[in-house]
């Protein structure tokens, strides 16, 4: 049998797993340009910034909600 894993660790896994699927997810509206989002973020004033602001949110976004989820996943599991 394995070790039971902490509440943190649990957490910071599905906080990480959530990450990485934001950051494919801004990957793709990158890659194909679907929505236009490439034609967005060139024809803004500062294209840096909203690409780093579009990378952030999403990434903490998907991030935080994995994370509530993996909450309330790991302590259902426990009760």
């Amino acid at each position: 049998m394995r070790p039971q894993k902490s509440l943190f660790n649990a957490l910071l896994t599905h906080f990480l797993m959530g990450v990485a699927l934001g950051l494919s997810l801004v990957l793709v509206l990158g890659l194909t340009d679907a929505f236009h989002v490439r034609d967005l973020v060139a024809k803004s004033g500062a294209p840096v910034q909203t690409t780093v602001m579009l990378v952030t949110t999403y990434g903490l976004m998907f991030g935080i909600g994995a994370a509530l989820t993996g909450l309330v996943l790991t302590l259902e599991e426990e009760s």
